[in-house]
């Protein structure tokens, strides 16, 4: 492990390394960032990211982070549960709410909780009113890199009170190191999808993919989608990709 930054209040940021499987990972535990990923025998790197801490806190999109407590956006910043209304944090357009808000899991330091060779697994505890969101939660994720050339992420969560919990990786990928990645090709089991409305917000409508630019049930090129920022409807049935 190795000090990589420090965030503005003084946290050290470090950075653990990863090899498994062909592929040599290097994390944070800022945001849980997934910082590099690479396959051996391949120049470019897999993933977008910064050589630097600073840009992290500037510039970056996500990049390779755990968004949550909830990723993608929530209409107005307005939560009810159980008959009770939350205002969240309201941090994209003024009025909606982000990946849990301008303080949420991306934006804030994990504790390494475990690291062996090709695994690491990164803990964070949020407390109840975070964000406007309620009850205490504490994530986890752990990355492990399997034989294959297979980064495998798994990511969990428990809390003592209704809540909403959706996590996710927002890695940005690019396989080959070129200057776009529409030719691309990206399978997902999904016969349906969220249409959004011109703020990204879900319309409330779950759409069948067949004969949309969603369609993406066997390989095909990324860029037929552009632009992509939409939740796809994964198949109960599990199968191998």
């Amino acid at each position: 492990m190795e000090t990589f930054g420090t965030t503005p209040d003084g946290g050290a940021v470090h950075r653990v390394t990863l090899t498994g499987g062909g592929l040599t990972a290097r994390l944070l535990t800022y945001g849980a960032v997934l910082q590099d990923l690479r396959l051996e025998g391949h120049a470019p790197p897999l993933v977008l990211g910064f050589a630097d801490f600073a840009p992290y806190l500037t510039h970056s999109p996500y990049f390779g982070a755990i968004a949550g407590r909830c990723a993608n956006r929530i209409a107005n910043g307005h939560l009810e549960i159980d008959g009770k209304s939350f205002a969240l944090d309201r941090n994209f357009l003024g009025k909606h709410t982000l990946h849990g808000g301008a303080g949420g899991m991306g934006k804030l330091l994990w504790t390494l909780t475990d690291h062996a060779a090709s695994s690491a697994t990164f803990e964070i505890s949020l407390p109840d009113g975070h964000m406007g969101f309620p009850g205490n939660l504490t994530a986890r994720v752990k990355f492990s890199l399997l034989a294959g050339g297979v980064l495998d992420i798994r990511m969990s969560a428990e809390t003592d009170a209704p809540t909403l919990c959706n996590l996710a990786h927002h890695s940005y990928f690019n396989l080959d190191g070129g200057p776009s990645i529409a030719d691309h090709r990206l399978k997902i089991a999904a016969d349906s999808y969220l249409p959004v409305d011109d703020e990204l917000i879900p319309t409330g409508e779950v759409a069948p993919v067949a004969g949309t630019r969603f369609d993406f049930r066997t390989p095909t090129p990324v860029g037929r989608a552009f632009p992509l920022d939409h939740n796809f409807c994964l198949s109960t049935a599990r199968a191998p990709l």
